[in-house]
């Protein structure tokens, strides 16, 4: 026994009898660390860093491109498409002039608009076949997916959707940068359903495994716990642009943090059980 009890020393013992005070240092932190910075979504999109990798060759000779021409630095790029039922005429030309004239305008979030429509020399590339559709392109300010390159894609946006295109003439953005900001929203959206959905999996994995209201409820109440702390310290480190984050890396956070928090819940559950089942006290098991 006494060699039982020897071996219970340490920082093992302490944290049993420390167990209380521990706890709620751990509660008082996640709740510190969610309350006074915002949520991790938010920091996120704040912080946002470019998806586009800075190194790659394609990336580099875009910029070149726009660095040689004088137009632009970015690799953040999108296009405006004017569609009409019939073919496009006097005045949906002059609601396109109208419209690349507000962008041209808005020097903060355009670099450069390649007004290839309005050229008599390259308007005929950049009109369909059926003369029902033109395009022009737009390279914004900021790279894709970045924090500047999102609120450029929504400048654009704000711009066409308060213009005032003739009878039976459509104006769409689309583009990489469009559909990387689409993305970026639709991964923010989803994180909700995501979340509530793995727990409730968990939830009745552990009932189907544990047979214990009492023990299912401290096991998801310790992987919120876990899973909070993780996404406030995160929160914390990024409102203070220590780290930079994408809305990728939140998700899979996310995801990380609660499967880390529900496998390890289940090992040192386990190992506990397994000590009981042999026949050792609870302390000793502990």
């Amino acid at each position: 026994m006494s060699g039982q009890h020897s071996s219970r020393g340490g920082y093992p013992r302490w944290i049993r009898i420390l167990s209380v005070p521990i706890i709620l240092i751990w509660l008082a932190a996640t709740a510190a660390t969610n309350l006074l910075v915002p949520k991790l979504e938010v920091v996120g999109a704040n912080n946002a860093v470019s998806l586009s990798p800075q190194d790659a060759p394609s990336v580099i000779a875009t910029k070149h491109i726009g660095t040689t021409f004088g137009e632009f630095d970015s690799d953040s790029v999108l296009m405006i498409i004017i569609e009409s039922d019939q073919a496009l005429g006097d005045t949906a030309r002059q609601y396109y002039g109208d419209l690349v004239h507000q962008l041209e305008q808005d020097t903060t979030h355009i670099e450069h608009v390649q007004d290839f429509w309005g050229d008599r020399i390259t308007s005929a590339g950049s009109e369909s076949e059926d003369h029902k559709a033109a395009y022009v392109q737009v390279n914004l300010r900021g790279d894709q997916g970045s924090t500047q390159g999102v609120e450029s894609v929504d400048a654009v946006r704000h711009i066409v959707d308060h213009s005032h295109p003739p009878a039976g003439v459509k104006a769409f953005v689309t583009g990489q940068a469009a559909l990387v900001a689409d993305t970026n929203e639709a991964g923010d959206k989803s994180m909700v359903k995501m979340t509530v959905v793995t727990l409730v999996v968990i939830a009745v994995m552990l009932l189907v495994v544990y047979r214990s209201l009492a023990t299912t409820f401290i096991a998801l109440l310790l992987v919120l716990t876990e899973m909070s702390m993780a996404r406030g310290l995160v929160a914390v480190l990024g409102n203070a642009q220590l780290i930079s984050l994408s809305t990728f890396a939140v998700s899979v956070l996310t995801a990380l943090a609660i499967a880390a928090g529900t496998d390890y819940w289940i090992f040192l559950v386990g190992r506990y059980h397994e000590a009981r089942n042999a026949g050792e006290d609870r302390e000793t098991a502990y």
